[in-house]
């Protein structure tokens, strides 16, 4: 009984940003970052040629990983934690998200988005049994127990 009525945090949930840093990485980081990176003409950048130890090696990966954070290759945090939705878009451009008509019985053989959706504020039916939702699986996967997709149209905005 001594486990019944256990808090559980909610902080792990949420997660926190990794590009933050405390301040004591700010030295290392401009050392990492020179490192990486030492000329102005940008010839010798992402090229490890000589290192004397351990120390300079990490420093010219993680100056890769600093510049990479910086350019928005890599996101500064988790893209399952609560956190992503208020440092990212979604980027939807080319993905069928809704198309008109029921859902099909079998996913594969579904039509996709031939043009886009028009909302009638004044159907009475809900949208979901008017229109089929992320008809090809791009989104949210092809099954009941699919991937959620969606995570990979991701895009970092600080």
């Amino acid at each position: 009984m001594a486990h019944a009525f256990k808090t559980i945090p909610a902080k792990p949930t949420f997660g926190t940003l990794t590009k933050a840093g405390y301040q004591s990485d700010y030295i290392s980081n401009k050392k990492a970052n020179l490192l990486y990176c030492n000329n102005r003409d940008r010839k010798t950048c992402d090229k490890l040629t000589k290192v004397s130890n351990y120390d300079q090696y990490n420093l010219f990966y993680k100056g890769r990983y600093l510049n990479d954070l910086n350019k928005g290759c890599i996101l500064p945090f988790d893209k399952t934690d609560l956190i992503a939705g208020q440092y990212t878009k979604m980027n939807l451009k080319d993905v069928c998200t809704v198309s008109t008509g029921s859902p099909c019985s079998l996913i594969d053989s579904c039509s996709g988005c031939s043009s886009g959706v028009i909302v009638d504020t004044n159907e009475t039916k809900p949208f979901y049994q008017v229109n089929t939702i992320d008809p090809l699986g791009s989104l949210f996967g092809r099954s009941a127990c699919g991937t959620n997709n969606f995570t990979s149209y991701m895009v970092y905005s600080p």
